[in-house]
C-alpha cells in the first residue's frame, strides 16, 4: 500500500557536499541540515560544529538550533556563531529533537519512547512509547507531532496533548532520516539517497484510503448438524452473504444445496433447510465464495471532515438494543465522563476509541453480555467490545455499526470468527475501527484499529443490531425442532489460496 506522490526537490549533494543527511529543519526562511558524516549542521549555508558523537537530528526554537545524539543523552543549543549556550540532559540517548512553539518545549524521541521535555532544564514533562525502535527523526508543526521511522518507511502523526497516533503514511523512498513539516508537506531527509524527498501530505487525506494488492481466496463456509439421541425434525440453516466492500470484492458465490436468498435490513441470507435427521446423524450445508480481499487504510484527520450525515444513517444506527442499552445511567454519565463538552465529531469518536481500549482487556468468559455489563467488568470478547463501543457512540450521537467476519488465521481453517465497528464519518463514509487493538501498547497497532483493515478478513455480516434470523449473531445461525436438545453444531471456514 505505497502508491505515494513524492518527488525529488533538492540533491543534497550540491549542498554543502552533504552525502548523509540526517536531521532537517526547512521551513520559515530557516534551511537547516544534520552532516552525519562531519557532525555539522548547515545552516543557510553556515556551517556549525554540533560537538557530539553520531548526531541525529536537528530542530530550530526561533534564537538557537537544537542537535541530539545517538550515542549520548544530550540536547545541545547552538546559536548563530556556533557557540554553545545550552547543554541538556536528557532521558535517554536521542533519535530526534522538534521545538514545539505552542508549548515552548521540546519533544526529543529516544528507540522507546517520545519525550516532551523543558528547554530550560529538561525536565520530563509527558511521554508516550514509540511506535517502533526505529524511529529516526521528529518535527511539530500545524498543532501536530510529526516522525519518520528509517526501517518500517513510515511518517506519524501523533496528538501532543495524549500521545495517540493519529496517522501513519507510507513513505516509498530508502531511509528518512529527517522531516520538516510544513502546511501539508512533508520534507524527508533521505540517509541513503542523499536527498531531501517532498511528501504530500494532503494527498492522502485527499484520498480518502489506499487499498492495497488483492488476493483470490476460495473459502468455504460451511454449517451442520450432528444430531441427538432422539434425532432432529427439520432445521434451517441461515447462512450471512457477503457483498462487495472496499476490502472485498465478490467474485462467485456457490452453495452446495438448493436455498433461498432473502434481505433483512441490508443483509442478504441464505436458507438451508434439512430434515429427519437419524440420531447420531449428521448433515451440512456449506457456501463457497470466491472473492478477492485487500489491505485498507483509511486517512482521518478533523480538518477533513466534511458533509453532513445522512438523515436515514442516524434513523436506523443510533437505535438503541438491548446490547447497547444507551440510555442506561451508566452508560449516559460515562460518555460524559469522556467526552468533557467535546464538540468536534473526529475527536468524540477519537476519545471513545481510546477508552476503550483502555478500559477493556479481551477474555473470552462465552456468553454476550451489554454493554454496561462488560464496561463495568472491564473484559470482553470481540463482539462485547464491539457491543461497547457501538453504545457509546450512540449515545454520543455517532451513528456506528457491526461487521462480522470468517478469518484467514494462516491455517487454512477459521472456527473463531471475529466482529468489529464501522463509524459513519461525514466526506467518509463507514469506516473499519476496532478498538481490540488496545490488547497491545504499541502506538503503531493501537492505530491500526482506527481505519486499517489486513486482507485476510471476508465480511458477512453487516447490521444495525438483531437480525430477525441471525439475532445478535453473524456468519450463521439456525433453528432447529428437534427430538433431543443434545445435538451438536459444526461451523467453520476454510480457506484456500486462488493462484
Amino acid at each position: 500500500m505505497r502508491k505515494v506522490i513524492t518527488f525529488i526537490i533538492l540533491s543534497l549533494a550540491i549542498i554543502a557536499g552533504i552525502k548523509h543527511p540526517m536531521g532537517l529543519y526547512w521551513k520559515g526562511g530557516v534551511k537547516a541540515l544534520l552532516d552525519l558524516d562531519s557532525s555539522t549542521v548547515v545552516v543557510n549555508g553556515k556551517k556549525l560544529d554540533t560537538g557530539l558523537v553520531i548526531p541525529t537530528d536537528i530542530t530550530y526554537d526561533g534564537k538557537y538550533v537544537w542537535v541530539c545524539s545517538r550515542m549520548e543523552a544530550k540536547a545541545v543549543a547552538i546559536d548563530k556563531n556556533g557557540e554553545f549556550v545550552r547543554v541538556l540532559d536528557t532521558p535517554s540517548t536521542l533519535v530526534g529533537i522538534a521545538w514545539d512553539p505552542d508549548r515552548k518545549s521540546l519533544w526529543v524521541a529516544s528507540s522507546r519512547k517520545i519525550y516532551r521535555i523543558s528547554p530550560e532544564d529538561g525536565t520530563d514533562y509527558f511521554s508516550f512509547n514509540a511506535p517502533s525502535r526505529t524511529v529516526s527523526a521528529l518535527d511539530y508543526s500545524n498543532g501536530y507531532l510529526w516522525a519518520t521511522d528509517s526501517k518500517l518507511k513510515y511518517i506519524y502523526q501523533f496528538d501532543p496533548d495524549t500521545g495517540w497516533m493519529l496517522n501513519y503514511f507510507p513513505y516509498n523512498g530508502e531511509k528518512p532520516t529527517g522531516i520538516s513539516y510544513e502546511n501539508g508537506i512533508a520534507k524527508i531527509a533521505d540517509f541513503d539517497l542523499g536527498k531531501i524527498v517532498e511528501v504530500n501530505i494532503n494527498e492522502f487525506f485527499k484520498k480518502k484510503f489506499i487499498r492495497g494488492k488483492g488476493q483470490r481466496w476460495k473459502i468455504t463456509v460451511t454449517q451442520g448438524l450432528i444430531a441427538g439421541g432422539k434425532g432432529i425434525k427439520e432445521a434451517v440453516l441461515h447462512f450471512a452473504i457477503p457483498k462487495d466492500r472496499n476490502f472485498q470484492k465478490i467474485l462467485k458465490i456457490t452453495p452446495n444445496f438448493r436455498g433461498t436468498y432473502r434481505m433483512e435490513d441490508e443483509q442478504k441470507i441464505l436458507d438451508c433447510r434439512v430434515k429427519n435427521l437419524k440420531p447420531g446423524e449428521k448433515r451440512e450445508c456449506s457456501v463457497i465464495i470466491e472473492a478477492e480481499l485487500y489491505p485498507v487504510h483509511y486517512f482521518l484527520s478533523p480538518d477533513w471532515m466534511k458533509g453532513e450525515i445522512p438523515e436515514n444513517v442516524k434513523k436506523i444506527y443510533l437505535r438503541d438494543g438491548e446490547k447497547y442499552d444507551i440510555h442506561n445511567k451508566y452508560i449516559q454519565e460515562t460518555v460524559k465522563r469522556i467526552l468533557k463538552g467535546e464538540t468536534n465529531y473526529y475527536r468524540k469518536v477519537r476519545k471513545i476509541y481510546h477508552f476503550v481500549m483502555q478500559t477493556l482487556h479481551y477474555e473470552l468468559a462465552g456468553g454476550w453480555n451489554p454493554a454496561p455489563v462488560v464496561l463495568q467488568r472491564g473484559s470482553g470478547s470481540c463482539s462485547e467490545y464491539t457491543f461497547s463501543f457501538v453504545a457509546l457512540l450512540r449515545a454520543a450521537g455517532i451513528p456506528a455499526r457491526y461487521v462480522g467476519s470468517v478469518v484467514e488465521r494462516g491455517t487454512g481453517y477459521d472456527w473463531v470468527f471475529h466482529r468489529w465497528s464501522e463509524v459513519y464519518f461525514p466526506g467518509y463514509g463507514w469506516v473499519p475501527l476496532d478498538p481490540q487493538h488496545g490488547d497491545s501498547t504499541n502506538p503503531l497497532i493501537q492505530a491500526d484499529g482506527f481505519g486499517t483493515l489486513p486482507a485476510k478478513f471476508l465480511v458477512t455480516t453487516e447490521a444495525a443490531g438483531p437480525l430477525p434470523s441471525l439475532g445478535w449473531t453473524y456468519n450463521f445461525s439456525r433453528e432447529t425442532t428437534a427430538f433431543s436438545p443434545d445435538y451438536r453444531v459444526i461451523e467453520i471456514a476454510t480457506w484456500e489460496k486462488i493462484k
